[in-house]
Formats: C-alpha cells, sequence, structure tokens
C-alpha cells in the first residue's frame, strides 16, 4: 500500500532562517524539489500558504523545479487568502489557486504531512 503524503510549505525557502540567510534558503527549497523529482514516489500535493506562496509567482528561482513536479502530476495547491494578503493576484505562475478548505482537504486525505 502506498502512503499518500501531501507537504506544507509556509515559508520563502527550506526551514526557517534569518534575513540573512533567505536566499540559501530558496536554494535548498531547490534542491529539495530535485531531490523529489527523483524518488520512487512522490506526494498527492504540495500545498503553499502564508509566506510559502511567494514560491509560486513569477520570477521565483524555484519554478523550474516546481514545474518540473507539477508535471509527473503532483497538484500544487496555492492559498488564495495568501495569494492576496501579499497582494501577488496575476503573479502566480505555478499550481491551482484556490481556497483553504481545498488545502485542509488535501492534508486530511494524507497519511503523512511532511513541512518544508
Amino acid at each position: 500500500m502506498n502512503e499518500k503524503s501531501v507537504i506544507v510549505v509556509r515559508q520563502e525557502g527550506l526551514g526557517s532562517v534569518g534575513p540573512d540567510d533567505r536566499k540559501f534558503a530558496v536554494e535548498m527549497f531547490d534542491k529539495f524539489l530535485h531531490t523529489l523529482e527523483s524518488m520512487p514516489s512522490g506526494p498527492e500535493a504540495i500545498c503553499f500558504y502564508t509566506e510559502g506562496v511567494k514560491l509560486t509567482r513569477e520570477g521565483s528561482p524555484v519554478l523550474p523545479g516546481l514545474r518540473l513536479i507539477q508535471g509527473m502530476g503532483v497538484r500544487l495547491l496555492v492559498c488564495g487568502s495568501c495569494v492576496e494578503h501579499y497582494r501577488l493576484q496575476g503573479q502566480i505562475a505555478v499550481g491551482e489557486v484556490t481556497t483553504m478548505s481545498e488545502i485542509v482537504k488535501a492534508l486530511l486525505a494524507a497519511d503523512k504531512i511532511i513541512t518544508a
């Protein structure tokens, strides 16, 4: 039986870092994505909320990795309220801008939740 996993991204990068290390955190998230693509099975979805939605916008250095993961069938769920809060309407370049309700449904359907 394959476990259904969902990854939660709530920051603009991998892990919690100080302002001086934000670029490094984004580079590490990109490395995370490319490592994920080489795994035999991927997550059902990656959910982006709060600052994490910034990774899905135009100009994000992780867009190629996100597009690749999405092309492998992984749903990328982007919180619409967060997009509005950060005034990123019309700038989301990958994934589905959706509601918190849809994100919660994906989380509740998961056997495993991973916070990146």
